[in-house]
């Protein structure tokens, strides 16, 4: 019996060490796990604000078409006719 004691003296030195590293690494994964779920309400604000970008540019597109085709339609119609008294000059 006094034979396994000094044997296990040696090995319960060993075992701190390893068990202080895997500890420690528990607790780094659980702050990994903690931190992307933290993550998530901030990625889906940040969909939300990039739907609200591609609506607002959505409205200014149709907007701008709007725009251009009131401009189109006004080059494209024939200058008002002069009336005679104008033409005919003072």
């Amino acid at each position: 019996m006094a034979d396994w004691i000094w044997i296990m003296i040696p090995l319960t030195a060993l075992m701190i060490p390893i068990v202080a590293v895997l500890t420690s690494h528990q607790q780094r994964m659980a702050q990994i796990l903690n931190r992307t779920t933290g993550d998530h309400s901030e990625i889906e604000a940040l969909r939300r604000e990039i739907a609200e970008l591609k609506t607002l540019i959505h409205q200014q597109a149709i907007t701008l078409d709007s725009i251009a085709g009131v401009q189109r339609a006004t080059l494209e119609a024939p200058p008002p006719t002069p009336r005679l008294s104008e033409r005919l000059g003072p």
